[in-house]
């Protein structure tokens, strides 16, 4: 080897160092530590090779760090090395030792027993013909492969240094990746740390509120209210950003209804526009499936970022969100393009580039106008990129922006949607009076879909009249003579001069809302009524004391009053008597004298819920040798596996609310050897969808005022119960917000309103999986929901 070659590879001996190394000395007056050396272990059963290997590498120095020379002398030996330590840069391993493919062995072991994919292998044989090049090269994850005779001392060098360069490449890009990770788990943990003390400020100035302020106090209160709120929007996006900076924002594959997340944005979204006095439209192209594969929470992100931005940059005019079909790219593939436009200030050329990158506005003055923090575009991109689709903007300063992404979503089979009584109104002539172009266009579209026939006002066919339009502050009253349906904002009031029988609809307009409107003007609008059931007979319950006589008296640990209700009445249809209480505690202390049959117990109460009331009971059980108590789980939680973790728990059986009195005979029939105590089975009502009466009238025996004061007693729980969680989600308290959900879930599904308790299920498990943007939003239609249970049981 020249000497230049080694003098490039060796650096200076100590006592070789310049005379003012001495000046090295750190900022405490002490020598610093020395470098690590890099770890490289010789495998070879031949001791001359490893003298020879330490005499040509003990001075070499890679980044001025020495080497750290390991030795074995059979892979059984260097096998206990690599199960001791993780840092091995280098193994030279030779291939035949113990036996003859020991080094191809232990080349296997490292990479897959011992999931090492940093070290460098490079293989040195001294019998090349014992494991062929190719063979060798193509079936072991190895770097390099030698023979020993042509590995001199210069190669030698190369070959280490190439491995300590390879392996101090992937360390480093492997430590930036962890530091990365680091940084956003560190954003995503402070996040959380803010939010604690933050909470407690919303909290207490809620509070402050309900006490006695004058005018200036209040105003101060409602400025610091929603300077809250804001920080709190900036902790969200900053913990999203660091999620999916942390690799951990998952998308899902989900059948999805562009047009229903749209319309559902829209609706939320729409009050912010008003506010502003901008029009806000939506087109959903009828042309797009009604069912195609995506993630509607992250699609929904997305939308709600690209349009809370345009509303929140827009002053005067209007924003609109159009969602198209554009050419399939294949077969069972749909090209969806969804554009948002609004009439804001506009972006320059020279910033859009960087608009979508994390932390950007268009200029420092944006975010002293608007505020925010800058990651919605950022995080909208990343999102879109996680759907492998496109994100862009097409912007004239000044003149408005149009922000767009396409995303190419997989047909899916679509599930029937069971939305209330059908109508036809396919053939009908409708005159449309549309002022705006936009909106007449996406009238026609929706009604064309359907079948409808668009005709002239002075049309012999036209039968309905559709329009929209403002006369000053005053929406227009339509002067036809034909049934109309008007198009006005959500929050409009009806005229006092409109014709009777004017259908109003809410913009943004949704088209099954449009189409009903006009079958209902029309009177073709279908529907069905069905006699109310009636129960022919009822069981006489016992008196609490003659049930515990007979070893039948129910113990109820339930904590909603509606629930309570509707579990003692049917129980006493069934013919038992119930003990209830409000939690476990409770229920716990009426166990102990022995009195009770069975247990029915809630899951989810104050104090002590059902799991620690079951493992107290079982508990206490085992200690004292009583005799065992059949307990019995209700529960309105549908999540898979809820069943097991009962049953897992100690309890002897799982119920899901709503009962049904069959379901709970048999249940009960089932631990207590009592059977056929239903005399007629529950017939369920025809209409059903937002409140079904036959669990009213199967507990009452028909709409008599017991009834009634019951369904007034329902309804006022469900407006009680949203109350609470709805002042828990402003205060950004998510377990009490969870807790008022699941009790209005399961108040819900009891009195008779499962679509409302299933809306609330998928609130409460939003909640539960930490998305609380996506369990506000979907919470948003939970008071609707209400007012139609409530005004479906003023119309029985």
């Amino acid at each position: 080897m020249g000497g230049d070659d080694a003098d490039d590879l060796f650096a200076p001996e100590e006592d070789e160092a310049p005379a003012g190394a001495a000046a090295g000395l750190n900022a405490a007056g002490t020598e610093p530590p020395p470098p690590l050396p890099w770890p490289v272990l010789v495998v070879d059963d031949d001791e001359e090779v490893h003298i020879m290997t330490r005499l040509v590498l003990s001075k070499l120095r890679y980044k001025d760090r020495p080497l750290e020379l390991l030795t074995a002398r059979s892979g059984i030996e260097a096998d206990k090395v690599f199960r001791q330590r993780d840092d091995i840069a280098v193994a030279l391993l030779d291939i035949v030792m113990e036996t003859d493919d020991a080094g191809l062995r232990l080349a296997r072991r490292i990479r897959e027993e011992f999931a090492n994919s940093d070290t460098r292998l490079i293989l040195r044989t001294g019998q090349p013909g014992q494991a062929p090049v190719r063979d060798v090269i193509v079936n072991y994850d190895i770097n390099d492969y030698k023979s020993k005779t042509e590995l001199t001392s210069e190669k030698l060098f190369i070959t280490i240094i190439t491995g300590l360069r390879s392996y101090d490449n992937i360390r480093s890009a492997r430590m930036a990746e962890s530091a990365s990770k680091l940084k956003s788990s560190f954003l995503a943990a402070m996040s959380h740390e803010i939010r604690t003390p933050m909470n407690g400020v919303l909290g207490m100035l809620e509070l402050l509120g309900h006490t006695s302020l004058d005018s200036d106090q209040r105003e101060m209160l409602l400025t610091a209210q929603e300077s809250a709120s804001a920080l709190l929007r900036i902790i969200d996006d900053i913990l999203d950003f660091s999620k999916i900076e942390a690799g951990r924002m998952d998308i899902d594959r989900h059948p999805v209804d562009i047009g229903t997340v749209i319309e559902g944005v829209a609706d939320t979204l729409a009050p912010a526009a008003r506010k502003k006095g901008l029009s806000f439209d939506i087109h959903v192209d009828p042309a797009l499936p009604m069912a195609l594969l995506g993630d509607p929470v992250r699609l929904r992100q997305i939308l709600f970022n690209l349009t809370g931005n345009a509303i929140k940059f827009t002053e005067q005019g209007g924003v609109s969100v159009r969602a198209e079909r554009h050419p399939d790219p294949a077969d069972g593939i749909v090209r969806v393009r969804i554009a948002i436009t609004d009439t804001g200030i506009g972006i320059a050329p020279n910033h859009q580039a960087k608009l979508f990158e994390p932390f950007t506005q268009a200029e420092i003055s944006t975010s002293r106008r608007f505020g925010g923090t800058g990651l919605g575009l950022s995080i909208s991109r990343r999102l879109v990129d996680l759907m492998k689709g496109h994100i862009g903007l097409d912007s004239v300063a000044g003149h408005g922006s149009t922000f767009w992404f396409t995303l190419d979503m997989e047909q899916a089979e679509a599930t029937p949607v069971d939305s209330g009584p059908a109508s036809d109104i396919a053939g009908l002539g409708v005159a449309l009076d549309v002022t705006e172009p936009d909106l007449a266009a996406t009238v026609a579209a929706y009604l064309g879909q359907a079948g409808v026939e668009i005709v002239a006002l002075e049309d012999p066919a036209a039968s309905v009249l559709v329009c929209a339009g403002r006369n000053g502050a005053s929406w227009l009253v339509p002067e036809s003579t034909l049934p109309a349906v008007l198009i006005a904002d959500a929050d409009s009031r009806r005229p006092p001069d409109m014709p009777p029988g004017t259908q109003l609809v809410a913009r943004p307009l949704r088209r099954a809302a449009l189409t009903r409107a006009v079958a209902l003007a029309a009177g073709r609008a279908a529907g069905q009524s069905t006699p109310p059931p009636t129960r022919s007979t009822t069981i006489q319950a016992p008196t609490p004391e003659e049930a515990a006589a007979q070893g039948r008296l129910i113990l109820v640990a339930e904590d909603q009053g509606v629930n309570q209700m509707v579990i003692r009445r049917q129980l006493a249809i069934l013919g038992f008597a119930a003990d209830i209480h409000a939690d476990g505690a409770a229920a716990l202390a009426a166990w102990r004298p022995g009195a009770h049959g069975l247990l029915l117990t809630d899951c989810n109460m104050p104090v002590m819920d059902g799991y620690e009331l079951t493992a107290a009971i079982r508990a206490e059980e085992e200690a004292q040798g009583l005799h065992r108590l059949p307990i019995v789980a209700l529960t309105a939680n549908a999540m898979a596996g809820e069943d097991q973790r009962c049953i897992n728990a100690g309890m002897d059986d799982f119920l899901s609310k709503p009962l049904d009195l069959a379901q709970l005979d048999r249940c009960l029939s089932r631990w207590l050897g009592v059977a056929g105590m239903l005399a007629s089975p529950t017939v369920a009502a025809a209409e059903a969808e937002l409140f079904d009466p036959s669990m009213t009238i199967d507990l009452f025996g028909g709409l008599d005022g017991e009834a009634r004061g019951f369904l007034e007693e329902f309804t006022g729980s469900l407006r009680s119960l949203w109350t609470e969680a709805e002042a828990a989600f402003a205060r950004h308290d998510m377990e009490i917000a969870r807790a008022r959900v699941h009790a209005l879930a399961g108040v819900a599904k009891n009195g008779g309103a499962p679509a409302l308790g299933t809306l609330a299920d998928g609130v409460e498990r939003s909640l539960k999986a930490g998305e609380h943007d996506v369990a506000r939003m979907s919470a948003l239609k939970i008071p609707g929901m209400i007012d139609r249970v409530v005004a479906a049981i003023d119309a029985l």
